[in-house]
């Protein structure tokens, strides 16, 4: 594990920084984005205190100019790529009747493009080394449809279909892409939301961390595909 080069998306906040804390704990070397650098810099500052290695480089992942320039400043660093963990995402909440448009492309920007966008820019170095690996964190909702969450549901299961579209095409070439669907998670995702399950009774970011962390621990001879993960109660 150690050395391996790591790109995790969204981790400022909530899962993504608990992802990128855990990986660094496990030796893996870190390149982080988000759009606001000073929680970043938080996460960057919490692992270099542990011992690890890490990089804050402010991205916003649902533009292609900004994804190109993060990939091309971990390349020039590090030399190869070895994971990527696509985390960013949004959630806007509101009956398809009361919704704007600005929203819903917001939504699907920050959760289905962004997954795209950085997957393609990594596909060069990983289909170079022959070897890599895409976790993608999507959501209970690309197979469970939730009231008010049109965008949200439609973006999730987009990604689905998209991880599952990459994995079948780099499968032969060494690549591991993996989807991650998560239950309810106890994080700032649900500030505004003004009803939402019972925080106590929902997964919490370390939970999904450690998901994380036991797939890329994975013998790399073997791929899993797709991964639920629930909250104990029956919650969704």
């Amino acid at each position: 594990m150690s050395k391996k080069i790591a790109i995790v998306t969204g981790a400022s906040r909530g899962v993504g920084r608990e992802t990128a804390l855990t990986l660094a704990r496990a030796g893996l070397i870190l390149f982080l984005a988000a759009r606001t650098k000073i929680d970043l810099d938080d996460t960057v500052a919490e692992i270099k205190a542990a011992g690890g290695q890490a990089t804050s480089i402010p991205t916003d992942v649902t533009q292609a100019d900004s994804v190109q320039n993060l990939v091309d400043l971990v390349t020039r660093q590090a030399g190869r790529i070895d994971l990527l963990v696509n985390n960013a995402g949004v959630g806007v909440f509101q009956p398809l009747a009361e919704s704007v448009p600005d929203d819903w492309l917001q939504v699907i920007h920050s959760n289905l493009t962004s997954t795209y966008l950085c997957s393609r820019a990594v596909l060069p170095a990983m289909l170079s080394q022959k070897s890599g690996q895409i976790i993608n964190m999507l959501s209970i909702a690309a197979k469970v449809a939730f009231p008010a969450a049109s965008a949200y549901c439609a973006a999730k299961a987009g990604a689905l279909a998209l991880t599952k579209v990459l994995r079948e095409e780099v499968r032969a070439e060494g690549i591991r892409v993996t989807a991650v669907l998560p239950g309810s998670i106890d994080s700032t995702f649900w500030n505004g939301v003004e009803q939402h399950p019972d925080l106590n009774l929902m997964l919490k970011p370390n939970h999904i961390a450690e998901t994380i962390l036991r797939l890329v621990q994975a013998p790399v001879e073997m791929t899993v595909e797709e991964v639920t993960v629930t909250p104990p109660l029956g919650i969704l």
